[in-house]
């Protein structure tokens, strides 16, 4: 499974002005190092919460179906807002899209399983042979997102920023903002 971004977040869940309010900075010098923690500090709480803060289109690519994939292929990233298109891909190159009246989005939308209604496809590419594009992410712009995964970011942007020259890591404070939002581990 890989999972490629096709049309990036198209903001940040924090703003420069916002981050650097909370950094308490008031001069320009390190705006673009600061641009660059605040999108490390997003793929920290993404990471840490298995789920896109700003919508953006991905593709997926999943391994053949197996007997086992019979209750539908789980999506890396939630949560999915709409399925653009389902391809099978052939050892030779060739693709076939699915008609979207062959299968449904069912379960919890952070983690919904990809289920077809008439049996599994058939694809003859062992690796890679079905490709899934579709739209992830809590929320179209920052001011959408809950006020928790908001602070996290900024929490993780102020421990970046200071522990550049140390060993630095999440704040236990951001962990525990994001905690609510992290996937359930069975």
């Amino acid at each position: 499974m890989s999972i490629t971004i096709v049309t990036p977040p198209a903001s940040e869940p924090v703003s420069l002005a916002e981050a650097k309010l909370y950094l308490r900075i008031d001069h320009n010098g390190e705006d673009a190092l600061i641009a660059t923690l605040i999108g490390a500090a997003r793929e920290a709480v993404e990471a840490a919460c298995g789920r896109a803060l700003i919508t953006r289109r991905v593709r997926e690519s999943l391994d053949i179906w197996r007997p086992e994939a019979a209750q539908g292929a789980v999506l890396g990233l939630g949560p999915v807002t709409d399925v653009i298109a389902v391809r099978l891909l052939a050892d030779n190159g060739s693709q076939s899209v699915i008609d979207p009246d062959r299968y449904r989005l069912e379960g919890n939308r952070d983690r919904p399983r990809l289920v077809f209604a008439s049996g599994l496809p058939a694809t003859l590419r062992q690796v890679g042979g079905i490709e899934v594009e579709y739209d992830a992410g809590y929320a179209e712009e920052a001011g959408d997102l809950p006020l928790a995964l908001r602070l996290a970011t900024l929490q993780i942007v102020a421990s970046l920023y200071e522990l550049r020259q140390g060993e630095g890591g999440v704040p236990e404070t951001a962990r525990a903002l994001m905690r609510p939002f992290a996937p359930v581990r069975l």
